[in-house]
């Protein structure tokens, strides 16, 4: 258990964490990995954030509503005959 003090960060609060707590829950570079903050009753919970896959990552950016309205289209789509037990 380590007792720290919560300081001032701009309009926010902040926390040092020292490089030891962050390696016990496998956070080695901070530029990259992203940390999940929780709350559990009065507790704050943190923790190393799963790693998006390069494709999501290439997606991370990317507005789908802004993609629909830009490309609305009339075109019907034929997706073929059923081939099996499909409810068309």
């Amino acid at each position: 258990m380590l007792l720290t003090k919560i300081k001032n960060w701009g309009n926010s609060q902040g926390l040092r964490i020292p490089k030891s707590i962050l390696k016990q829950i496998d956070v080695k570079n901070i530029a990259e990995d992203d940390v999940m903050l929780t709350v559990d009753g009065k507790k704050i919970i943190i923790e190393k954030a799963p790693k998006k896959s390069k494709l999501m990552q290439r997606f991370s950016n990317f507005d789908y509503e802004k993609y629909l309205k830009e490309n609305k289209s009339d075109r019907v789509v034929d997706k073929g005959k059923p081939v099996g037990r499909e409810l068309w």
